[in-house]
């Protein structure tokens, strides 16, 4: 077992986690780990409960595209994020294809893989291995910033009228309920009002100038950046996951592996005079809580940022973790690569000679 576990299982979520991953979990540390998420889900969709859903097209694996504009108003639509390293995904994904055929033309069903350490190819090869028949689309960040996805799995269901029904994490008896609601229901007929979805850039690249910036710690200190002036240094600003190293050792190892490689890096790193350092998390499966349990096991010395709402993660165009940002003294961006990259050794050679 990893140093720091001791410290991690203080913390009742992540001990569930942890042993759930290693299939060494009880029936009823199982439950409260799956209430958990279960409690997250609901409350990423409780302001968008009742309100109109988006209007969107999705690209398929196979090519195809779905327009949820055509689909609103006529029959509702079962969204449910997942990612092929995630537990309970690959334990729900024989009724998720149960529900795909059962209901038929009924409900359109669309699998939205994370993106987040996946790829058209383990995607894919997860999918034939699966038996899975539905559409399945891989989002780059912008569908789980609209659907305020927090956790894997996580399921939504917008009815007939083209409103957000329903979100959940669990496969149970709740959550067929909404689903039979759903589909039993009539279209209203009125005009319908969704807002059309504006798929944004995909933040910052290489070359672009960015604006000084300003955020807080999880421990409530402003950070304030400035750039372009004569007391300006560079700004590393890392991505990651409080569950990146750990969760995905078994399931995703690469991934793993490079989340511990990036962490030693920057603890080596982090006194290198010209450059400030900043780690930024992701809000999926993540907290202040569990980020100061991670501080403490690992023992990081960088200043930790909390991306609640992902705005760090849109401004910046980031849905991987591990990734890494390097911005330059006079603001321009001189680095930007994640686990996903083939130049991300390369990044962190670049890294690993700053002074």
């Amino acid at each position: 077992m990893k140093t720091g576990f001791n410290t991690l299982v203080k913390t009742p979520l992540i001990a569930f986690l942890c042993l759930l991953t290693l299939a060494q979990v009880a029936h009823g540390a199982d439950d409260d780990y799956s209430a958990e998420g279960e409690r997250r889900a609901k409350s990423a969709g409780e302001s968008l409960v009742g309100t109109p859903a988006p209007q969107m097209q999705l690209q398929t694996l196979d090519g195809r595209t779905l327009d949820l504009a055509e689909l609103y108003g006529t029959k509702p639509v079962y969204i449910k994020f997942w990612a092929t390293w995630c537990v309970p995904c690959r334990e729900q994904m024989p009724g998720f294809e149960d529900i795909y055929k059962q209901y038929g033309d009924k409900i359109q069903v669309i699998a939205v893989n994370t993106g987040i350490s996946d790829s058209v190819k383990s995607v894919t090869e997860f999918s034939k291995k699966m038996g899975l028949t539905m559409p399945i689309t891989i989002d780059d960040g912008k569908l789980a910033r609209a659907f305020h996805l927090r956790v894997t799995p996580q399921h939504l269901l917008i009815d007939k009228n083209g409103k957000f029904a329903y979100f959940g994490h669990r496969d149970d008896a709740e959550f067929h309920q909404a689903l039979d609601k759903v589909i039993a229901e009539k279209a209203s007929g009125k005009p319908l009002a969704n807002p059309t979805f504006v798929a944004k850039d995909s933040g910052y690249n290489l070359g672009d100038t960015v604006p000084d910036l300003a955020f807080s710690t999880i421990d409530e200190q402003p950070l304030k950046f400035t750039f372009n002036t004569d007391g300006s240094k560079k700004l590393a600003l890392v991505f990651f996951g409080p569950w990146c190293e750990w969760y995905l050792e078994k399931t995703e190892p690469k991934t793993s592996q490079a989340c511990t490689q990036v962490r030693e890096l920057l603890e080596q790193k982090s006194q290198a005079a010209s450059v400030q350092w900043v780690t930024v998390s992701t809000n999926l499966w993540s907290s202040v809580a569990e980020l100061e349990d991670y501080r403490k096991s690992y023992g990081t010395s960088m200043p930790i940022v909390f991306d609640k709402e992902g705005d760090l993660f849109k401004q910046f165009g980031v849905n991987q973790v591990p990734s890494i940002t390097l911005i330059d003294a006079d603001g321009k961006v001189s680095l930007k690569s994640s686990i996903q990259d083939e130049d991300f050794d390369a990044a962190l050679h670049a890294i690993s000679t700053l002074k």
